[in-house]
Formats: structure tokens, sequence, C-alpha cells
């Protein structure tokens, strides 16, 4: 079997494949085979059966061990009784293929396309449990087509690869039968078939591997007009650029067109070969056999060839089929396989806490430095901090000071390179999932389903699960009951996609009622009111003092307004911290901070 440029044979990869989506592979494959071979015997007892029943119209004798243990069985001897007998179980074995095929055909599909639905699931969980820093470097195009495109592809591999196990098969049965039947006859149609099968499908085999990639290309491609014109619609209208996305994503749909009637006529192509192919065998078995057999056993022999050769010739179409199926798809299963490699590599979230403590207590760094893998430089350098329980601290500093990245190392997203963030004495890497469970986050653009406002509220909590109380406490607490009171079907009204049916405040206060929502033991604030007016920012600086001194709360902002009345400011700068203390205080101490108080009151 060939293998790729990475050394991986298409066997461990489909076998990778089935793994992904939770199958056993031998127990996949034995119940393949098992079902196979039961075809192949089918097919060959059909075709086997031709023999007696051509000797019988050609030479009108029962002669021979088969006809003469149907004659005792039906209990008639004379060969013109035999005839429609005989024909009958012909048939009967034909149907009998028939169905056992379709039926096979159909528990295939099923196991197949089950295949495709779970190793597409098995992807998208494996990327939305990578690790945050991994995430953050991927673009959501390639994860579209991967989870998409690419695993249908490669489940299109496995069915060819399975078809291509039970066809050939097939054909090898019905070798055996001409063989028994006239070894000759199997020589001749061999060097035929043999060369047609063979040179075509060589001829073929780079350019149908070349089809496959320009598949792949072109489906990256329309996501990445696509999601851009759908996720930006708003942008995409104002700036008049609907045309160019729809132009972008109608180039890559040609392309993907092009390449399939390229596909398909290569796919097509052998068909027409080998009914050329059948006529030369036809020709060439009479020649043989009329030259060294009697009339009534060349009849004998063409009936048995005619009777293999309506088997055959669908079967080795469908070989041809699969051959190019599996080439061009085979580009989709390597993408499959290769970034479920690097997933697992990267390793999994795993959301469940490990145990039933709860984090409680000060947030305390101890000379934290992060850097990314391609940065020169750290992000953060020496990040020595302690933050109170139950009070307000606040971040700023101007843009690059590392604000953001510093959240996320407290959030838990992102692991220092080096250094150590602990609460109450316990770091928070030692048990991820409970850590998450203490948090509250409002981000600067809150992410909104298109569902009911108690679905976005309870984000992530199953319908049947959502404490309506619950969702009516924090509600109050955003001040968010005039909102629902307005609203058509209050708690039930669907907000539409991202909320484009709420205003930006509206998103904010619904976000920090979500945040609440988890019961956290810290709020966090991600420039959470950046955004906002004056008076939007002035409810929500109420709220947060109304929680002062019952939850740690950290903010992170630019505007000044948003953290006078924190209870510990720390000013970054060029990913160190410059000062810390009240706002009084930092202003005194750092003549930047102080330039930034002075231009914010300007505006």
């Amino acid at each position: 079997m060939a293998r790729e440029a990475d050394g991986r044979s298409l066997p461990s990869q489909l076998g990778q494949l089935l793994g992904l989506a939770g199958a056993n592979p031998r127990t996949w494959i034995s119940g393949v085979v098992i079902g196979s071979i039961g075809l192949a015997l089918l097919d060959t007892l059909g075709v086997a059966a031709m023999a007696p029943l051509m000797q019988l119209i050609t030479t009108g004798s029962a002669d021979s061990d088969i006809l003469r243990a149907a004659s005792d069985m039906v209990g008639v001897s004379s060969p013109q009784a035999l005839i429609p007998i005989v024909a009958g179980i012909v048939a009967g074995l034909f149907i009998l293929k028939s169905i056992c095929a379709l039926l096979f055909r159909w528990w295939i599909l099923g196991r197949t396309t089950r295949i495709s639905a779970l190793a597409s699931s098995q992807l998208m969980r494996m990327y939305i449990l990578a690790p945050y820093a991994d995430h953050r470097s991927r673009r959501t195009s390639e994860i579209y087509r991967n989870v998409s495109d690419s695993t249908a592809q490669s489940t299109s591999v496995l069915l060819a690869v399975t078809a291509l196990f039970t066809d050939g098969l097939v054909l090898v049965a019905l070798a055996l039968v001409i063989a028994f039947v006239s070894p000759t006859v199997l020589l001749v149609t061999a060097a035929i078939f043999g060369v047609l099968i063979f040179g075509v499908q060589r001829m073929l085999r780079n350019r149908q591997s070349r089809i496959g990639e320009e598949v792949s290309a072109s489906a990256l491609q329309s996501w990445q007009h696509l999601l851009p014109a759908l996720d930006g619609f708003r942008e995409t209208r104002l700036s008049s650029s609907a045309n160019v996305f729809a132009d972008g994503y109608q180039a890559a749909k040609l392309r993907t067109a092009h390449a399939g009637r390229q596909l398909a006529i290569l796919s097509d192509a052998p068909r027409y070969l080998l009914e050329v192919g059948f006529v030369l065998a036809i020709i060439g078995i009479s020649a043989v056999l009329s030259a060294t057999t009697s009339p009534a056993t060349t009849l004998t022999v063409l009936g048995v060839f005619g009777a293999a050769s309506i088997r055959a010739l669908p079967t080795m179409n469908r070989v041809a089929s699969s051959l190019a199926t599996i080439r061009t798809g085979r580009v989709g299963l390597n993408i499959v396989t290769g970034i479920a490699d690097e997933l697992r590599r990267g390793g999994m979230h795993d959301e469940t806490p490990r145990t039933a403590i709860r984090y409680a207590g000060d947030i305390v760094l101890r000379d934290v430095e992060f850097h990314y893998a391609d940065a020169e430089r750290p992000v953060l350098d020496g990040i020595s901090l302690d933050i109170a329980q139950n009070r307000t601290t606040a971040f700023v500093g101007s843009s690059g000071a590392g604000k953001s990245t510093l959240l996320d190392l407290v959030l838990g997203l992102l692991e220092p390179t080096s250094g150590s963030i602990e609460c109450g004495g316990r770091s928070i890497r030692d048990d991820p999932p409970s850590w998450f469970s203490e948090l509250g986050v409002v981000p600067q653009d809150v992410f909104l389903l298109n569902d009911t406002l108690a679905a976005n509220i309870a984000f992530g909590t199953p319908a049947s699960e959502i404490d309506l109380a619950r969702v009516a406490e924090v509600i109050r607490t955003a001040q968010l009951e005039a909102v629902v009171a307005e609203l058509p079907l209050g708690l039930q009204t669907e907000v539409g996609e991202r909320g484009v049916r709420l205003s930006g405040g509206q998103r904010q206060r619904l976000g920090l009622a979500r945040a609440l929502y988890r019961q956290p033991t810290v709020l966090v604030l991600d420039e959470a009111t950046s955004a906002l007016d004056n008076a939007t920012e002035h409810e929500i600086a109420t709220t947060l003092r109304s929680l002062q001194g019952s939850i740690t709360i950290l903010i992170v902002a630019h505007r000044l307004s948003t953290v006078r009345n924190a209870d510990t400011l720390v000013f970054l700068k060029d990913g160190r911290i410059e000062a810390t203390g009240s706002f009084e205080h930092v202003r005194a101490t750092s003549r930047d901070f102080a330039r930034l108080v002075e231009l914010g009151e300007l505006n």
C-alpha cells in the first residue's frame, strides 16, 4: 500500500480515523470482511450455476454430478424438465445476492456515515478543548474546512476502501469460477482487462491526486470568503464589500465545480474502456474456443463468461471509481489525521474538576514571566503581585503594556513561562476546572447566542437545567429589569444572531448577568466598559460598587472613570509593574500614569 511523505500508510490512517470516531478498527474491519466474503460466495454460486444450466441447454444432457444431485433432489430426470428448475435456482441465487448486496450496502453506509459524524464531532471537540495559546494561532477558516470538508473527504476514502475490498473479493471469486470452467478463457480475460485497468489507473493516478488537492484548497478558499461576509455583516454592508466576498466565494465554488467535473470524467473514462475490453474479450475467447473445443463447449463457456461479465463489469467500474475516490480523498484524510495528531500532542483540557475543594483566598503572583514561542522578548517580566480577596483591583497601562496577557494568565487561559500564580496558597494549575468555576468574566465583546435571553444568561447550561430564579436575581443585579419588561416575550425573547436586537449597553449588562449567574468568587471585566456611553458605564459602575467587599473584582480598562474607585490600581508599563496602590497614590508616583490621567481629564 502506498505511503505518504510523512511515512503513514493508508491502513494506518484509516485506523486512526476509526479510532478518532471511537470505533474499534479490528471489530469494524472484521464485519466488513465477513460481509464481503459472504457476497463473494453468493456471486460465485450464481455464476457457477450457469455452467450446468448451459450444459442442459446446449447438450440436453444431465450427465454431471451437480445435475444428477439436482435431479435426485427434485425427483425429475428429464433434462427438459430440469431446465426451468435449474434456471430458477440460478435466478434465485442472483436475486438473493442482489438483496444481500443491497442490505450490505445499507449497513456499510450506516456505519461509515456514523464514523463521519463521530470523527467530525471528535475533531471539533479536540479543537475547542485545545490549549488557549494554540487556539489563538489557528485560522477559523481552516478549522471549519478541517471539521467539515476534510472529514467528509476522509470518510469517502473509508467507504471507497471498503467497497474496493468487497468488489475485489467478488472479482477474485468470479475469476476462480472462470478458471474452473476454462483456464484459457481466464488467461485471455486477465490479459485484456489487466492491461486496460492497470494502464489506465497508472495514467490517472497523479491527476486524481491533484484534483483532491484542488478540492481541499477551494474548500478553504470558500470558508475564507463566507465567514467574514457573515460574521462581519455590518462592516461588509457599510464598506460596500458584499460583492467582493460573494465573488470570492463564487470563484472558490467554481474551482470546486471544475474539479468535480474533471473527477467525474476521469472516474467514468475507465467504464467506456472496460466496455471495449468486454467486446475484445468476447472476440478473443470465441476465436480461441472455436479453434480448441466443440461448439457445445464453446456455448457453455461463453454462457458462463457472459454471466460472470454481467457481475464483473459493474464491479470493475466501481473499483475504478473507488480508486479515484481514494486518491482525491486522501488529501482530506492526510489533513484530518495530521491535525488530530497535532491536537493530541498539544493536550486537551479536561472540564471535570479533580477535587471538590474550592479555591478561596488572595490571588498571588510570584515572579511571573510570559513570552510567546515566536517572540524575542517576554510580554511580561518579573510580575509579583498580591490581589486581595473580596477587593477590587484594576489593571491599567498603555496599549501593549501586557494587561490582557496578565489577565489571561490570572484566568488560567495561558500558563506562565516561569513563576507561579496561586489562590489561597494553591496553584491555579493544580485544578483548572475548579478554578474556572470560581470565575465570572465580562469581555469587551460579549458573545451572544441566537437564543432566548434566559439561555444567553445561563450560557452553556442545558435548557432543562436553567435556574430561572437565579436568572431573575442576576437580571436585577445587572439592572436589566427594564430591558426584559420591554421585550415581547420577556426572558423567552430571542436576542438574534450575536444579539443584534440589543444595544451595546444591553449586551454588556447581559454579559454581566451571565458572569454573575455562575455565582463566582472572582468577577473579571476585560475592557467591558470601553465601548459604552457614560450613562451605561455609570450603571455598571454602580453595580460593581454594590458588589465591592463581597467578591474579588478584577478590572482591565482604558477609561479612568471605570477604575477610579478601585481599592488597588496596578499600572503596567513594558510588561512590568511600575506602580501599585490607590488611584491617587499611583498618580503621584508614576509620571506616565499622571500623564494618562491628565489626558483623560482633557477629554
